[in-house]
């Protein structure tokens, strides 16, 4: 039994360090010289704090910074909005082809976003949502894995709980905002840390619908950067993915105990 421990602790132990290791290296290159990123040292011989200032001063970094907040802020409470209602009436209540609506609203696990974007970017155009951050936000908002995590834990709330409520008279909104939500609280934050997560990492969509580099979220502003300045060397990129990542690493830290929490009770 102590020997499968040690062996769960030492595997997760590797994984761990497969993870950290690009991490630590990016932060150490932010305070390095180019000569120093060139020669491949670990260590900087010199810890080079003008990487930062370079990026800060040059690259459109805050408005990129903004842009990425507003959309994933935007995004991950509007999942919120559409998708927990969805999660309560597929899971919690009874009505004549639930079990076929939960089917569809799963459909979104096999069908990926590069398989619809071009009919999806039509639509979003349609609409005149190109160079808009609701063309981010709104195409998030039916997000099957939302419904699946939110509805797999309403699931597993004993129905005591509603019954007692509704002895009490309360309604069905009653139930479920007053009732089920309070106790799928470790759900809901799994959601929002994965979906503000993905919101805020991805580059495919928004560079699609993105044209205007006033428009950039920070991952396409940040590889349009490298690829445009010559004048940009290693450091202030990395530099500038060092800020990138705070936001992302901050939610993790803060949530990470109900998180984790919640991905073990709704995978049950």
């Amino acid at each position: 039994m102590k020997f499968k421990r040690y062996l769960l602790t030492a595997f997760a132990l590797a994984l761990a360090l497969v993870y950290l290791i690009p991490l630590i290296w990016m932060t150490l290159a932010s305070f390095q010289s180019e000569k120093d990123i060139l020669a491949s040292k670990w260590i900087p011989s010199k810890w080079f704090v003008e990487n930062y200032k370079i990026i800060l001063q040059r690259a459109k970094l805050r408005t990129w910074f903004v842009n990425s907040l507003i959309s994933a802020t935007g995004a991950t409470v509007g999942i919120l909005l559409v998708c927990i209602p969805a999660a309560y009436a597929v899971s919690r209540m009874e009505f004549p082809g639930r079990k076929i609506l939960y089917l569809l609203s799963l459909t979104g696990f096999m069908i990926p976003t590069q398989a619809i974007a071009i009919p999806l970017y039509l639509l979003v155009r349609k609409f005149g949502l190109v160079n808009n951050l609701l063309g981010i936000i709104i195409p998030a908002l039916p997000s099957s894995m939302a419904v699946f995590i939110l509805s797999q834990f309403m699931k597993a709330i004993p129905l005591d709980y509603e019954e007692a409520a509704r002895l009490d008279g309360a309604s069905e909104l009653d139930v479920m905002l007053k009732v089920i939500l309070p106790m799928s609280l470790p759900a809901v934050v799994t959601v929002t840390v994965l979906h503000f997560t993905w919101t805020w990492n991805d580059f495919f969509w928004p560079l699609i619908v993105m044209t205007s580099d006033k428009m950039y979220t920070l991952p396409v502003g940040l590889v349009a950067l490298a690829a445009s300045d010559v004048n940009i060397r290693y450091g202030p990129i990395m530099a500038a993915n060092v800020l990138a990542s705070l936001p992302v690493i901050a939610v993790y830290i803060f949530l990470q105990r109900y998180l984790t929490r919640g991905v073990v009770l709704s995978l049950r």
